[in-house]
């Protein structure tokens, strides 16, 4: 198991630009608005097959990493995570792809991220304006449940321990009959979680403190990447509503961490 790459609320900087429709033909009833609004159930829509947004932060922006925790896009197809001083995409500073993966038996895609910091054209910087591009024919109508779009990578270190929990719900709707027959209707929803312990110096205690206050405990979502070394990244929720820190002895303290991912309702 890869580390946790975690974010503060405040390093979710996509609310914070002006989203608007570069290429392709906005759908009005879902607009480019609803690309960052934290809801992966409401997502913003293209009336064609591909197309790009551009996000606008008014001036230069640091990002680290980017993930779409929620859309409808073909494994494989090309999609372009573009960053550039100005709105002109002729060739921008930053252009990279990200890798769509396979879809789950459940028809919900794990939901791809990109860690800018390693690549060419990178910036610590920022530039002010972000495009994220769909640059091949998707098989139906383009739909992104939310772009995350993150300032700062943060690597969770050290790590939870093992055993890592990683519970999976698909929660359904069972009429039984008095003879045991059972009727049963899928919600049709896929909601997981991840967690385990932590056990950590007073120094990073407090940093998870600070992570945890800055999200206001459950209230605010988050952008969250269980396993580096995995292509998946999720829009997620602490679990529990406490902090339950036992400080062992002098600079040791014991964590439990429980994180829930925020419900991307019915695939797109």
């Amino acid at each position: 198991m890869g580390r946790a790459i975690y974010s503060k609320y405040s390093d979710y900087v996509g609310p914070n630009a002006t989203v608007t429709v570069n290429t392709g033909t906005e759908d009005l009833t879902y607009p480019a608005a609803n690309l960052v609004n934290r809801i992966p159930s409401l997502p913003a829509q293209l009336t064609g097959t591909s197309g790009s947004w551009v996000l606008d932060f008014g001036a230069a922006q640091r990002v680290d990493w980017v993930g779409i925790p929620h859309h409808n896009l073909d494994a494989g197809l090309s999609v372009l995570i573009q960053m550039n001083a100005t709105n002109a995409w002729g060739g921008p500073s930053f252009s990279q792809a990200i890798t769509i993966p396979a879809y789950q038996q459940d028809g919900f895609n794990p939901g791809p991220w990109l860690d800018l910091t390693g690549l060419a054209g990178y910036s610590a910087g920022g530039f002010r304006f972000l495009r994220l591009l769909i640059n091949a024919a998707n098989s139906q109508a383009v739909k992104i449940g939310e772009l995350m779009v993150v300032s700062n990578k943060r690597v969770l270190e050290p790590n939870i321990n093992w055993p890592a929990k990683k519970p999976v719900q698909r929660p359904i709707i069972e009429n039984v009959t008095d003879y045991g027959v059972s009727t049963i209707y899928d919600l049709g929803v896929t909601r997981r979680r991840w967690g385990g312990d932590l056990d950590t110096s007073d120094a990073i205690a407090a940093t998870m403190l600070d992570w945890w206050f800055g999200t206001r405990g459950r209230a605010r979502p988050h952008a969250f990447v269980p396993d580096e070394s995995v292509n998946e990244a999720w829009l997620v929720r602490f679990a529990d509503d406490q902090v339950d820190l036992t400080q062992e002895v002098v600079d040791r303290n014991s964590i439990p961490l429980s994180i829930q991912e925020v419900s991307r309702g019915l695939f797109l």
